[in-house]
């Protein structure tokens, strides 16, 4: 059974890797993405930061474990 930073580092690479140009591919004013996770009593906070162009910095929060879940969660707010 993989561990929670295992876990956690999957879901790292996907967004630096995967979504992150996705994103930006979809909204040029897209200009990074970290996933962050606050370890939390009784269960960690996990959301995903949007860096934008002129533009505050956006928290997402991800609610699935898969990464297509997390791609969902991200995607649903860009407009």
């Amino acid at each position: 059974m993989r561990t929670d930073e295992e876990i956690y580092k999957e879901k790292e690479n996907f967004i630096k890797d995967k979504l992150l140009p996705l994103l930006q591919a979809i909204d040029g004013n897209i200009i990074g993405a970290e996933y962050r996770v606050l370890c939390r009593s009784p269960y960690d906070l996990e959301y995903i930061l949007l860096h934008w162009k002129n533009a505050e910095d956006q928290r997402v929060y991800i609610t699935g474990d898969s990464l297509l879940a997390l791609a969902k969660d991200v995607l649903r707010v860009i407009k």
